[in-house]
């Protein structure tokens, strides 16, 4: 799509709106399917394919701007009619469709969705009602990550005080 339109406007131009890019990527062929004539129209068609649970998942995984493990995954998936096996089967069944990306940075590995992507899903977490339940749960999730490091450097920071 934005191939298609850097002949009209310059290579630059697209560049420079692409933060914008529901609206600056939606001139596909005019006689192709309504779902390959825009950014947004695509990723509407293929929200609609998912199952229930995977929209749902797929939302709540928007939480995330980067990375993200399959436990921290579980944590904020994880709700009302999401169980943790579902999380797995679905975070697995996004990665097939190409809506989740699998990041292979250590033996772990981990999860992102692309920033398109992520916008999208944030859209649709926002128009669910989930948001605040949503970002409480990821940001428990993390501060109960971070409790033994602060925990950790309290002590070395006492250890360090001269008696007096």
């Amino acid at each position: 799509l934005a191939a298609a339109r850097a002949g009209a406007l310059g290579v630059e131009a697209v560049a420079a709106r692409l933060d914008d890019r529901f609206r600056v990527l939606t001139s596909g062929r005019r006689t192709g399917p309504a779902r390959h004539q825009s950014l947004l129209a695509t990723l509407d068609w293929s929200y609609a394919l998912l199952p229930d649970r995977e929209r749902i998942v797929l939302r709540r995984l928007a939480g995330f701007e980067g990375n993200f493990s399959l436990d921290a995954a579980s944590a904020v998936a994880t709700a009302g009619e999401i169980a943790p096996s579902d999380v797995v089967d679905c975070l697995a069944n996004l990665v097939a469709k190409s809506l989740v990306a699998i990041e292979v940075s250590d033996a772990t590995g981990g999860y992102r969705l692309s920033e398109t992507t992520r916008v999208y899903a944030l859209g649709k977490l926002a128009g669910s009602g989930e948001l605040q339940a949503v970002v409480r749960r990821r940001d428990e999730y993390f501060g109960q990550l971070v409790k033994p490091l602060q925990r950790c450097a309290t002590q070395k920071l006492l250890a360090a005080i001269p008696d007096g």
